[in-house]
């Protein structure tokens, strides 16, 4: 097969990435939801789609450059916001990009960790804050922040840390998990 930019698989997981990325424009905190849940499935794609297009060739690196696309709807919607939240976003933003750029230039995993993906926390932090925690405490809100951040770092340290998940394909986890 002659060496081609995207295969069948990654160009429909691409797609859908896309798509999913762009009612975040419309409907942050639904439009993120949606597409973190799309972020998610181009495992599904990886494991169990077959366009005969050759698959997804390098996982890890197709799917920093797809989430560009939630990234990107994600960073618009930051910047329309004021102060703190804003000016937090535009850092955060700045420092996963330069995470993904080592990564991809010189393939420093661990770049993934010392810059891991809390621009995406601290996107979905305020749009919650601002939907359902505008009466909380700030005790309760920093609970929540705090819980958000711990989450995402230990997500970060399985995923590009141990690489727990590198070592497993979708079946196998799923028969581990559930037996079978």
């Amino acid at each position: 097969m002659a060496d081609v930019l995207l295969t069948r698989e990654e160009g429909f997981a691409a797609g859908l990435k896309l798509l999913a990325a762009l009612p975040v424009l419309r409907w942050p905190l639904a439009g993120a939801a949606i597409s973190i849940l799309a972020d998610n499935l181009d495992i599904l794609v990886m494991n169990y789609v077959d366009l005969g297009g050759g698959g997804i060739r390098d996982y890890h690196l197709f799917d920093k450059w797809s989430d560009l696309f939630a990234y990107v709807t994600f960073f618009i919607v930051a910047l329309g916001w004021r102060g703190r939240d804003r000016a937090l976003a535009i850092f955060l933003f700045a420092v996963r990009m330069a995470g993904i750029a080592l990564f991809e230039v010189a393939h420093l995993r661990p770049a993934l960790i010392l810059c891991p993906n809390l621009f995406e926390t601290w996107f979905l932090y305020v749009l919650v804050r601002n939907a359902w925690l505008t009466g909380a405490s700030s005790g309760t809100r920093s609970a929540v922040l705090i819980a958000m951040i711990a989450g995402k770092l230990a997500q970060e340290w399985v995923l590009h840390g141990a690489q727990i998940l590198d070592r497993y394909n979708l079946d196998d986890l799923l028969h581990r998990v559930f037996g079978g």
